[in-house]
This record gives structure tokens, C-alpha cells and sequence, in this order.
């Protein structure tokens, strides 16, 4: 790992920005975290890197992904078993969590997680499938990825695609900006390595990523504290929503959310569709007859900035719901003002508990003065932002990040005891077997009464000499000392 010093502007500068989700980067700069407009024509388009269902099965032994990659997967569950349709691709590339399909367009693709992610958004890099395909090759169009926040199977997984191209990953989702669309694709499918699911569309929102935006509402949460930090998100999600979706949701409920590139003059927007999964039991269809354009939906502040208009009324879920202004709630609990002030209070506690849980992931006995030195500069970093974190997720990301770069760092403390503990175990070893070997080399020898005395002197001297020895490739050169010189004495 670098030294410290020498990354700590670059952590810093990423934990400021480290709710933005990177879209499309300049093709003269790959590795910019910046999103900039590209246009892509359909001859280019022709080489994206979607993976059909017909060569999803094939290797392509000319084109194999980073080393690094092939090693295996600490994302895929061992435990569950994996759906067959998954087998060929899991073979070619262990990073595959998923297959999404998107009603009446293009999107049709293998989604992809890479494990470094956490660590190279640290340190301001592109998330890994951002510019690659599937084999771990550069291409313009990147592949759909799952966002490092999330977990397969977890309460929101985040999904990233392209837009911009005919062909472009995710340019299909911009159609959802379309009431008569959305009416059409009301239901995705989106199957894990353990599932095949089907989703129905709850939102369908503009965010403006920009962090010179107020509006600090961060749609990029994995994780929630509680039910009711789940359903406040969702109350979120909803209140933004450009489409009145006819779908029910409550705390039981997964969703996944997808996020591309949504080009205004003024604000780096992204275009976020949300799903909830359909529940077991209940009808994969939607009635849309009802689905109709939000009166006046929750944009950012540059929106309104630019475009005009006024923000609606935006309190809580329990205060809307209480108010009969929220209809999508179908769950069975009751909720009151005393569960907005029990979320502040479990806020607050994943706060308290931050640096304890970022100091247990690790143990100082295992680590060099100087690498303490240098992981408590990192959580000196991370630590400050944890009292100001919005939300549940923010917090949680902000130690889970700290955790994985303080898990780049070789416990070479650790090492150096468990290597010396393994020399000692050597040397002890070779030590005994050089001074049986000796004991054993006066079998069948007989001696003078003088040389037996000597005999028994220098035994006693080389056991001494071996016992001491440090350097476990001298015993047996002392051995063979030993045994040629008692073989000068014998008779």
C-alpha cells in the first residue's frame, strides 16, 4: 500500500464526494471520475459489451479478464445454490451477480460487481466495469454494474448502466421520462445468481449529483437501519417520482434501483428508475389505467432554479401518512411522530458506534508500530465525517470504506511472529534430529576408556552447540562434525 502521506488529500477528497455515482467519463480520459456528455453511433454501439444469452455459455480464451479477477469471488454465497442459467457465466467471470431485462428496449444484459470497487472509489478510480466488458476489456459502453454500496440480495440493490448511445446500456431508461412508456414497462425482470424475480416500477425520478446541489437527499443507500429508515427512503423515492406508479410498498419489501446518465444543461442529473420485487403470491402485472403524471413531483434545487416552479410540501413518511397523503402504504404497523425521533436516536447510536466497530475489524497486535501509525491516519480521515452523516447508510458507508483500505494493509507484524514461530518449530525439529543422529552413530562403535570420556565430552559439547544455534542449516553441518569426529576415536 502507499505510504499514508502521500494518499491522504486524494481519501479526503473522496469521502467529500463519496455519495456521487460515476456515469460516463471523456473518452481522452478514462480514468476521470468526472461525467461529461459522449455520443455514441450505432456502428459503435454495435461493439457493446452486452453478453447475449447465446455466447454467454462460450470462453473466450483470447480475451481473459486481470488475474486478479480470475481467482474466485468473495461475493458469491457458497452456502446458496446458484441457478443454472448462471453456470457458464460464473465460469467466465467470477464477479456475475445478475441478469437484467427491461421491457421494449435494448437492455438485456449480465450485471457484473467487482470487489475492488469499494477500495478504488477511495482513491477517486472508475468503478472497475465502468469501461470494461464483461472479459475485463476496455469498451466505451462499460457493462451494468452493481454498485458497492449494495449486497446481492440485500434491501436496495443499486444498479449503474451507460446512457447517451443508441445502443448504450441504460439510454432505455431515459423512455420512463415517458408517461405511455412507463404504461408499457411497468414490470422488469431482474434475476440474481439465487433468484428469478420479476420488479414493479415505484418511481421514476431526476437527481442532480452535483455537490453544489442542496438538495441532500442520497438515493445511493444499500443499506437502513430499521423498517421505518426504510419506508422514510421509499416516502423519499416517491415524493420525487416524475410518475404516479400504482404499486403498493411497505417495510417487508426489496427494491432495486437503477441510475444513468441523464443529460441537462444545468446539473449532472441522473435519470433513476425504482422497482420493488413482486411479492410471493401476488400477480406479476400492473393495472396502469390509474398511472398518470405526478402533479407536482420533488425535483432538485437547480431545477427549480432553472425551470421554475415550487417544491411540494415534504415532511416525513409517518407525518404523510398520517395525513392521508400517502396511498401507496400497505402495510399492517402504525406509525407515529415517536418513530422519526427513535430514528434520529438509532442514527445517532450507528454514529456513537462507528469508530468501535471500524477499531474491531482489526487487531493492533498484529500490525507494526509504523502501520498503526498509518491506519489511524486513515480512520482520522474517515472519523470526522461520521457526526455530520445524514442517514444510517452514510455512516455505514463511510466505516465500511474505512475498513476495506485499512484491510489493504499486510499485518506484517503477524506475519513476522507467525514466521518466527515456524523457524523455532525448524529449528527444534532439526535440533533433535541432529542430536539423535549422533547418538545414534555410536551404535556398533567401541572406544578406549580414554576416548570414551572424550566421546561423552564432545557430545555434550556439539548438544550445547545445537541446542544454541539459530541458523537451522548449521545443525546439520554440526551434526556431521560431531559423527566424524567420534568416528576418529573408535577403536
Amino acid at each position: 500500500m502507499k505510504k499514508i502521506h502521500s494518499i491522504t488529500a486524494l481519501l479526503l477528497a473522496a469521502v467529500c464526494i463519496f455519495g456521487a455515482a460515476a456515469c460516463n467519463s471523456s473518452d481522452n480520459d478514462e480514468s476521470s471520475s468526472e461525467t461529461v456528455s459522449e455520443e455514441t453511433s450505432a456502428e459503435e454501439s454495435s461493439q457493446s459489451s452486452k453478453v447475449s444469452k447465446e455466447e454467454s455459455s462460450k470462453q473466450k480464451e483470447t480475451s481473459k479478464k486481470e488475474s486478479s479477477k480470475e481467482e474466485g469471488s468473495q461475493i458469491v454465497d457458497s452456502s446458496r445454490e446458484i441457478l443454472s442459467d448462471f453456470t457458464s457465466l460464473l465460469a467466465s467471470n467470477k464477479e456475475t451477480v445478475g441478469w437484467i431485462d427491461v421491457p421494449n428496449t435494448p437492455i438485456d444484459y449480465v450485471v457484473l460487481k467487482a470487489e475492488d470497487d469499494i477500495i478504488d472509489m477511495a482513491y477517486q478510480k472508475d468503478p472497475y466495469y465502468l469501461y470494461k466488458d464483461f472479459y475485463g476489456n476496455y469498451e466505451r459502453n462499460g457493462s451494468i454494474f452493481m454498485d458497492y454500496r449494495s449486497e446481492l440480495g440485500g434491501k436496495n440493490m443499486i444498479l449503474h448502466g451507460h446512457s447517451g448511445g443508441y445502443i448504450s446500456m441504460f439510454t432505455g431508461l431515459l423512455n420512463y421520462k415517458d408517461l405511455s412508456f412507463y404504461k408499457s414497462a411497468p414490470v422488469l425482470t431482474f434475476n440474481t445468481l439465487y433468484e428469478k424475480n420479476k420488479w414493479k416500477v415505484i418511481s421514476v425520478m431526476r437527481m442532480d449529483v452535483s455537490s453544489s446541489d442542496s438538495d441532500s437527499f442520497r438515493y445511493l443507500r444499500g443499506s437502513f437501519g430499521s423498517d421505518y429508515d426504510f419506508l422514510e427512503y421509499v416516502y423519499q423515492v416517491r415524493m420525487r417520482s416524475i410518475i404516479d406508479c400504482p404499486v403498493t410498498v411497505n417495510e417487508n419489501d426489496q427494491i432495486i434501483t437503477l441510475s444513468t446518465c441523464d443529460y441537462l444543461s444545468f446539473g449532472d442529473y441522473r435519470l433513476v428508475v425504482v422497482a420493488r420485487k413482486v411479492r410471493e403470491g401476488e400477480k406479476s402485472s400492473v393495472n396502469v389505467a390509474s398511472a398518470k403524471d405526478s402533479a407536482n413531483p420533488l425535483y432538485p434545487d437547480s431545477w427549480y432554479y432553472y425551470m421554475g416552479g415550487s417544491r411540494p410540501e415534504v415532511t416525513s413518511f409517518q407525518d404523510a401518512l398520517n395525513k392521508k397523503k400517502i396511498s401507496w402504504y400497505d402495510g399492517k404497523k402504525k406509525w407515529t411522530a415517536k418513530d422519526d425521533e427513535n430514528l434520529k436516536k438509532l442514527l445517532q447510536d450507528y454514529k456513537n458506534k462507528a469508530e468501535k466497530r471500524i477499531r474491531d475489524s482489526y487487531k493492533e497486535t498484529d500490525y507494526t508500530p509504523a502501520q498503526i501509525n498509518d491506519i489511524n491516519e486513515v480512520i482520522d480521515i474517515y472519523l470526522p465525517y461520521v457526526p455530520i452523516a445524514s442517514d444510517i447508510a452514510r455512516v455505514n458507508d463511510l466505516c465500511n470504506q474505512c475498513i476495506a483500505i485499512i484491510k489493504t494493509f499486510t499485518p506484517e507484524k503477524k506475519q513476522a511472529e507467525e514466521a518466527e514461530k515456524e523457524r523455532q518449530t525448524k529449528l527444534k525439529t532439526a535440533r533433535a534430529a541432529a542430536i539423535m543422529a549422533i547418538e545414534d552413530s555410536l551404535n556398533g562403535k567401541t572406544f578406549t576408556a580414554e576416548n570414551k570420556k572424550k566421546v561423552n565430552e564432545l557430545i555434550s559439547t556439539y548438544k550445547t552447540k545445537i541446542n544454541e544455534c539459530q541458523d537451522v542449516d548449521m545443525i546439520p553441518v554440526m551434526r556431521d562434525n560431531a559423527i566424524a569426529r567420534i568416528d576418529k576415536l573408535k577403536k
